[in-house]
């Protein structure tokens, strides 16, 4: 028999016990969003074992297993899933189950585990939010494919690169966009990079200077590409090539979730 009670034991039971991984989603020590509400909906008996699949699988659930409701009607036991249907992945996407109207826990980034929140913002501040009432349990039509984008091993800079990235130091404005860069022939083949003369630098570069041990003035500079080109252990010319080996490597990593 299926149990809210059931669902919500399960999440509660791993609150500070577990980290947040989008790579190492399937537990037991590290889920993400969308695989622990996927397992908490196992447990209740919603979902039948081995069911798994991302915030773009649950939107996809609506008008079988999950019945869209209201903001005002939440009650415990009910589902969000933050962002908008077809284009949820990644962090454009999130999920949770309420504990009350007023409260849910969810496994998060943020808290770099499950944990529960009583303000709205922590469903994500620039994502549209959809709210969910679980109608009937059994099977569902789930596809085990992780949150996280996968990228092209490409060796190009472009915008899914750039925002892997911010998700990866969690930067604000997961945009894609790597903003205010000077333009010069060392960086113009970094295609997500949005060139003007102000100087100011980006929040994801600073993120990574920072890690790399560098000056962070937020720039993509010869000696950021070099510092990078040197951590990745690709040759250190200091420039972005059209398709560059070090980009390469960096998406690489990037899809074990792992610099």
């Amino acid at each position: 028999m299926s149990s809210i009670e059931n669902m919500i034991i399960w999440m509660l039971a791993r609150k500070g016990e577990v980290t947040y991984s989008m790579t190492s989603r399937m537990g037991p020590n590290s889920y993400d969003c969308s695989s622990s509400v996927f397992f908490a909906m196992i447990a209740g008996g919603f979902l039948s074992a081995g069911s798994m699949g991302n915030t773009e699988t649950l939107f996809g659930m609506s008008g079988t297993n999950l019945k869209e409701i209201s903001r005002g009607e939440v009650q415990r036991g009910d589902i969000f899933v933050s962002g908008t249907p077809g284009v949820s992945t990644g962090s454009d996407g999130h999920t949770g189950i309420f504990l009350s109207n007023g409260s849910f826990i969810h496994c998060s980034y943020t808290h770099n585990g499950i944990a529960v929140d009583t303000n709205d913002a922590y469903m994500s501040t620039r994502l549209p939010h959809h709210f969910y009432r679980i109608v009937s349990s059994g099977s569902a039509n789930t596809n085990n494919k992780p949150q996280m984008v996968t990228l092209n091993i490409d060796g190009q800079f472009g915008n899914e690169t750039a925002k892997r990235l911010q998700e990866y130091f969690d930067t604000a404005g997961k945009d894609g966009v790597i903003s205010h860069q000077y333009k010069q022939i060392f960086n113009q083949n970094i295609f997500a990079a949005q060139f003007d003369s102000s100087l100011t630098g980006s929040n994801v570069v600073r993120a990574l200077q920072k890690f790399l041990g560098i000056e962070q003035d937020g720039l993509f500079g010869p000696e950021t590409i070099k510092g990078l080109q040197k951590y990745l252990g690709t040759s250190q010319d200091g420039f972005i090539s059209p398709v560059s080996d070090a980009v390469k490597v960096l998406q690489s990593q990037l899809n074990k979730n792992k610099l």
